[in-house]
This record gives C-alpha cells, sequence and structure tokens, in this order.
C-alpha cells in the first residue's frame, strides 16, 4: 500500500484509543456523590464514639471523686471517739457540695459504718457507698 495511506490510518488509531480513554477517565458524578456519602457516614460513626467516650470519661471523674470523699469520711470517723461514731444524715460535702454524704452506722462492737455518697447525673442521682468495721478494742 501506500506508505502515507498507512501512517494516517495508524494516527487514526491513536486518535481513536486516546478518545476512547479519556472517556473513562476520571469519576462519575454518581461515583463521587456514593463515595463523599459513605466517608460522610464514617465521620458521623467516629463523631458519636468520640462523644460517647467523652460522656463516659465523665462518668468515671464522678465516681472517682465520690469515692474519695467516701473514704475520706471514713478516715475521719476512724480517728472519732467509738463512743462518737453515730449515724448522720445526708449533708453535702465541705468541698464539693453537688455531693451529699450520708453515715450509717449500725452494730455495738464492732460497728458497721456505711457512707454513701450520693449526686445528681444527666438529671438522675446516683451513688456509692463504702462500708467499714470500727471496733473498740
Amino acid at each position: 500500500m501506500f506508505p502515507i495511506l498507512e501512517q494516517i490510518h495508524s494516527l487514526k488509531r491513536v486518535i481513536h484509543t486516546k478518545k476512547i480513554r479519556s472517556k473513562s477517565a476520571g469519576f462519575t458524578l454518581l461515583e463521587v456523590i456514593i463515595a463523599a456519602l459513605i466517608l460522610s457516614i464514617g465521620i458521623m460513626a467516629l463523631a458519636q464514639a468520640f462523644n460517647l467516650g467523652l460522656l463516659a470519661s465523665t462518668d468515671v471523674e464522678g465516681i472517682d471523686l465520690a469515692l474519695n470523699i467516701a473514704q475520706a469520711r471514713i478516715e475521719q470517723i476512724k480517728n472519732t471517739a467509738f463512743a462518737s461514731i453515730v449515724s448522720s444524715p445526708s449533708t453535702p460535702d465541705s468541698n464539693f457540695s453537688n455531693y451529699n454524704v450520708t453515715v450509717t452506722v449500725t452494730g455495738v462492737n464492732p460497728k458497721q459504718v456505711v457512707v454513701t455518697v450520693s449526686w445528681n447525673v444527666k438529671g438522675g442521682s446516683t451513688n456509692v457507698a463504702l462500708t467499714t468495721l470500727v471496733a473498740n478494742y
């Protein structure tokens, strides 16, 4: 054949191949929307998990503080004369007014002492209690 015709035919094939590639290159709008939707669902799930983690951390801090208050009150009771160890009604803690401390004493010797610390959390009330025995020896 003619060499010039072969070159034209070859050039047409290259141009046709490039046109096909250019049509298939990139992403369609639908693919981009679906990818954005999947990404946003994942981000929302992570944000929810982070929020729950913060709330759980706040709950643990409240319980830890209440246990420390109860332990300090038990130490005060242990350093009190045996005859003076008596029950006391719910009173706010001197350092943390939103925590109420109740002391319940039962028994004669040894006395069972239950220190209950209660506080408000998320619209409700919760408490922790520590129990010890105090003997007159």
